[in-house]
């Protein structure tokens, strides 16, 4: 199959050694730096559109509705002789919280997967959203206990949507328990020696790094806290610095850049300087559809479609065919995926088009077909 013009950055992953990597970029391995930052935070707090901008260009999906990222996946920016891993992770819930909703476990048991691997740790918040801006969850703050050899930033996203500035330097007091006088918008310096805030649950209550391996965290039916907003404040005043930025316009994006940069330490290259990320051709085309779902269709039938790819070849040379079904649970939810006179479908069809185009710098025929299941 001739995929010379097709994304040769994915379909080439680990073909070759990191040595080989790196005298055909010409940096030798003894001269590679590297930096893994895991990023967490609350459902939509901008984590996938941060790991976009950082990386160049848009990898992962990304919409207004919560819970559009189900699982961890790295995101790749190298420079010069550093490369820097964004591992993105969903937002952070609660055990009991994704058992209501019948997550899948990914959802659940990444966040705390990829600070297993990580060398920083990045908390995301929305500075805009006047509920929550205030406080960290409290599975966070735990999260953070647990590891606090890792070194910990807290990055304050959205702040083109604030009307009054001042309100960030209340925003970063609240949440790390500090007076943030003078602050400047690159940086806030905690200091390293304040104690550690005792546990918020016992061990037996939150997943241990056993339930992580195994993707089975494991909590007390009422022993975790609720997921609402307006629940009782937490701070963490252990953070080496703040930023505010806006991940949606780029504004402050490359002083967090920079900074990342700063913090990579001598370490051989995981991924070739091509690749943009660690997910296969099939998991990057079926978000990209998922996120057009997300964005064009509402309540909960966006989260109760599965895909099924039926076909994926090269035609033409240079053109990529993918065939996908949408399958919903019912003829009413078929109805409104496929919308009047087939509009909405045709319009989800032809930006995931756009999106997979742009991402594998190829041209694509995008066929997805809607099936109802059978009752």
């Amino acid at each position: 199959m001739n995929m010379r013009s097709c994304n040769l950055w994915l379909l080439l992953r680990r073909t070759f050694s990191h040595f080989e990597y790196a005298v055909s970029e010409g940096v030798t391995s003894a001269e590679q730096r590297t930096l893994k930052a895991a990023i967490i935070g609350a459902p939509n707090a901008g984590k996938s559109t941060l790991v976009n901008q950082l990386i160049g260009q848009k990898v992962f999906a990304v919409s207004p509705k919560v819970h559009t990222t189900s699982r961890k996946a790295a995101g790749v920016y190298t420079h010069g002789n550093t490369q820097i891993v964004l591992l993105d992770t969903p937002g952070i819930v609660t055990y009991q919280y994704g058992r209501k909703l019948k997550m899948p476990k990914s959802f659940i048991a990444d966040p705390y997967r990829s600070l297993m691997e990580a060398q920083l740790i990045i908390v995301m918040v929305d500075a805009s959203n006047k509920w929550t801006r205030e406080h960290l969850h409290p599975s966070i703050v735990q999260a953070l206990c647990n590891n606090p050899h890792i070194p910990s930033v807290l990055v304050l996203n959205k702040v083109d949507i604030l009307r009054h500035k001042h309100t960030l330097l209340a925003v970063t007091e609240s949440l790390t328990s500090l007076r943030a006088k003078g602050a400047a918008a690159s940086g806030v310096t905690a200091p390293p020696t304040t104690p550690c805030p005792p546990p918020l649950t016992t061990p037996e209550t939150c997943p241990t790094s056993d339930e992580v391996a195994r993707g089975t965290p494991q909590c007390a039916e009422d022993s975790c806290p609720e997921e609402k907003a307006g629940s009782k404040g937490t701070s963490w005043p252990h953070f080496s610095e703040v930023f505010m930025l806006s991940a949606l316009t780029n504004d402050g994006i490359d002083t967090l850049k920079s900074y990342l940069i700063s913090r990579a330490r001598p370490g051989v290259w995981e991924y070739n300087t091509s690749e943009l990320t660690d997910q296969p051709q099939s998991a990057l085309v079926n978000d990209i559809i998922r996120e057009k779902l997300f964005l064009h269709l509402h309540k909960e039938i966006p989260y109760v479609v599965t895909q099924d790819t039926v076909s994926w070849e090269q035609r033409d040379e240079d053109t990529l065919y993918i065939h996908q079904n949408l399958n919903c649970k019912s003829s009413n939810q078929a109805s409104i995926i496929i919308g009047p006179a087939g509009r909405t479908i045709q319009q989800i069809t032809a930006e995931a088009k756009t999106d997979i185009e742009g991402l594998f710098k190829c041209p694509v025929d995008l066929v997805l077909n809607v099936r109802a299941q059978k009752t």
